[in-house]
């Protein structure tokens, strides 16, 4: 695989949430505080990997559109080079600095954003916790680019390390950063965004540079402990139902009898405007994903396993048939699911599914790597990975076997 820059920035990228995951957890240990929680964590890869997954089979779709935008309608012909891709920067952060407010003013755009704030935790898993629907939100507001008169392979450049540097602020390692802080997004600028602290709320939307946030008002530093979560927490959701929850609020003015004006009225609204007739009826039940203790560690495993297959699907996947990407992004949906299922009453069904998904895996993995599909070595370390989870399924089925 030839190195381009798409794949220096995901290399990059990758080993730097790396470096800052095990410094969180090298932190966490040391000082003794709760940065990760197994559960939360869980969900919050897994609906990162649900957003990957589908942007690999929709990102060629999009640079088809912004390619077709830019030929028909692009104002200006703004050409490449390192000064199109600063130019290009400075206008993806403004976009998305108004794309970001919007996502928290507007009831139907929170409602597909708020699953990024539903975690109590703050750590660089929060960064991956993204709704499959905000790709198709964030790409309409994206069209300005091409417009503007940006190639779609600057667009995809720029994006790419654009979405890197945000993942990486959402860490508690990294403490305030003085003069920086003036100028960039640091992980104490996003860290407010995220608090539910009453000076915290609607504050710090950039993406990259803070002032979009100084020039309209909405800067806030960090000055006492930030609470993190929504202000109707509702704990640790299935992936199902984090991605579910805030169009189920969308639809409380029909549940609740009201007319369709009412409820289209409520569409629009601030998420911070509750209606009288919904006061303290805004959280509503979810299904929680809350493993017990002899589960989590077989589900963790599972998970890391499935993030694996999906990051071989990145780096490799673009030689692929249809058809054998398809069967991964398969085995990786499968794979979500299975880990975020409540499976205590019916622990024979979902230990018989785990059984064949597992062989099926690693014979999908053999036949990658003896076709030149991913390098042998890769193929062999998911097939050895892939018998330590057997084992660890062989012993878990035993144990709660003998139980029943």
């Amino acid at each position: 695989m030839n190195l381009d820059l798409y794949s220096l920035f995901m290399y990059a990228g990758f080993f730097g949430v790396l470096c800052i995951l095990m410094a969180e957890i090298w932190m966490q240990r040391r000082q003794k505080k709760a940065l990760y929680n197994v559960a939360d964590t869980i969900t919050n890869v897994s609906c990162g990997m649900s957003d990957r997954l589908f942007s690999l089979f929709f990102d060629g779709v999009q640079y088809v559109i912004w390619s077709a935008i830019g030929n028909r309608f692009g104002i200006f012909a703004i050409p490449g080079g390192w000064l199109g891709v600063v130019l290009c920067l400075l206008v993806t952060d403004f976009v998305w600095y108004w794309y970001h407010r919007l996502g928290h003013e507007v009831r139907f755009l929170w409602a597909v954003h708020s699953l990024h704030h539903q975690s109590e935790n703050y750590n660089i898993s929060v960064g991956f916790r993204i709704s499959i629907f905000q790709y198709i939100v964030r790409t309409c507001f994206w069209i300005a680019l091409p417009i503007l008169g940006f190639s779609a392979d600057v667009i995809v450049l720029v994006l790419v390390g654009h979405a890197l540097y945000q993942l990486l602020l959402h860490t508690q390692v990294v403490p305030k950063l003085g003069f920086i802080e003036k100028i960039l997004v640091t992980p104490s600028t996003h860290r407010v965004h995220h608090g539910v602290n009453d000076i915290y709320l609607d504050k710090n939307y950039g993406g990259m540079f803070v002032i979009w946030d100084r020039l309209f008002g909405t800067y806030e530093p960090e000055t006492e402990e930030v609470k993190y979560g929504i202000t109707d927490q509702t704990g640790n959701m299935t992936i199902l139902e984090a991605h579910t929850y805030g169009f189920k609020q969308l639809m409380l003015p029909l549940k609740l009898g009201q007319r369709i004006d009412a409820a289209f009225a409520f569409f629009f609204s601030k998420p911070k405007d509750v209606p009288d007739y919904m006061v303290g009826k805004t959280k509503i039940p979810a299904k929680q994903f809350q493993p017990i203790d002899n589960q989590q560690n077989y589900v963790l495993a599972q998970i890391i396993l499935c993030a694996l297959g999906l990051f071989y699907m990145i780096f490799w996947s673009r030689g692929w048939e249809m058809s054998l990407k398809s069967t991964c992004a398969i085995f990786v949906c499968w794979g979500i699911l299975s880990a975020s299922l409540q499976w205590r009453r019916y622990w024979v069904l979902y230990f018989f599914q785990e059984g064949v998904r597992i062989v099926l895996w690693g014979l999908f993995f053999y036949t990658l790597g003896k076709t030149g599909s991913i390098p042998i070595l890769s193929s062999a370390t998911m097939i050895g990975l892939t018998i330590v989870v057997a084992v660890l399924y062989l012993k878990k089925a035993k144990k709660i076997g003998g139980r029943a």
